[in-house]
């Protein structure tokens, strides 16, 4: 008989390797993939209730809407007929038909669940206590984070953190001026994303003080040395650590892959040399303007030499 793990959490900083780490967690027998709940953008997704906000804060105060509807998930009872009913096209289609079938596969297996979901980073605590789930969190230096961002194009209206009282009350009260007058007014992306990092590392280093059980995991680190780093985050999960794993890390991390995301394969990298790609896509200005507005939070993670 299989025996008994948590489900899993693979959270944190978004473009921090959250995909990375829990496809390759997702290798190990007995577990099943659970692909971001908490993402307002995804049409036809793995939630029958849709949250209101990106980085939707779920707690104690308001878990009545959403416990339900996250039970349903981590037991993989996928919302067919929800996503039925939002089809527009023949992708759709083929995506609910695989969606449908790996959920019915996992819980006819009873697999773990692994629910890699960097939008859930602030309803972490929540999700860990009510589900009894082991978590990772990804880190990612403030440099890469805004490279990446930009690369990506990827803006963000600060309204979804101002419309959510519970959150500003929580976590993200020392950042309510500047969140003020991001919504108000709308900012560079690398002034967007420097915002954004510090609220979601300001965070986690509340976790890190709150919760010494979780694995807190650079993606820097993960990078240099992926193969003990999943070694160690497999064990720690109670993961059996296969040759497939082995074999899977090497290939998709390795010397002979390029540095930068490749269109059809972005998760096929040289590990090792992507760590700096920042250093390439910004200008000194750039960085020396993330180092100065992030240096409060990025302090706690990345030491002076790291820049």
């Amino acid at each position: 008989m299989k025996e008994a793990r948590k489900s899993i959490l693979v959270t944190g900083s978004h473009r921090s390797g959250s995909t990375w780490a829990g496809e390759i967690l997702a290798i190990a027998p007995n577990t099943g993939y659970i692909h971001e709940p908490f993402n307002i953008d995804i049409r036809c997704g793995v939630i029958a209730i849709p949250f209101k906000y990106s980085f939707q804060y779920v707690c104690e105060d308001n878990s009545d809407e959403y416990e339900a509807a996250l039970r349903r998930v981590i037991h993989y009872t996928y919302p067919l007929g929800n996503n039925i009913a939002k089809i527009r096209n023949v992708k759709n289609v083929a995506k609910i038909v695989r969606d449908q079938g790996l959920s019915l596969l996992h819980k006819v297996r009873n697999d773990t669940p692994i629910v890699k979901d960097p939008i859930a980073v602030f309803s972490a605590d929540w999700l860990s206590k009510t589900f009894d789930m082991n978590v990772l969190v990804m880190i990612r230096h403030p440099a890469a984070f805004c490279s990446s961002l930009r690369k990506k194009n990827w803006k963000f209206n600060f309204n979804h953190f101002l419309n959510q009282p519970l959150l500003m009350d929580r976590y993200l009260s020392v950042f309510e001026k500047d969140i003020r007058e991001f919504a108000e007014n709308e900012k560079d992306i690398i002034d967007q994303a420097i915002l954004l990092w510090n609220c979601i590392h300001h965070t986690i280093n509340i976790y890190q003080q709150g919760h010494p059980e979780w694995s807190f995991v650079r993606h820097e680190d993960l990078s240099t040395a992926p193969l003990e780093q999943f070694k160690s985050i497999y064990e720690a999960f109670n993961l059996e650590f296969t040759s497939k794993a082995k074999s899977i890390i090497l290939e998709s991390s390795g010397g002979h892959n390029p540095t930068e995301q490749q269109a059809g394969n972005e998760f096929i990298r040289n590990s090792k040399e992507n760590i700096f790609n920042w250093k390439k896509r910004l200008s000194e200005k750039e960085i020396e303007r993330i180092r100065e507005k992030t240096n409060k939070v990025s302090h706690i993670f990345y030491e002076e030499h790291e820049w």
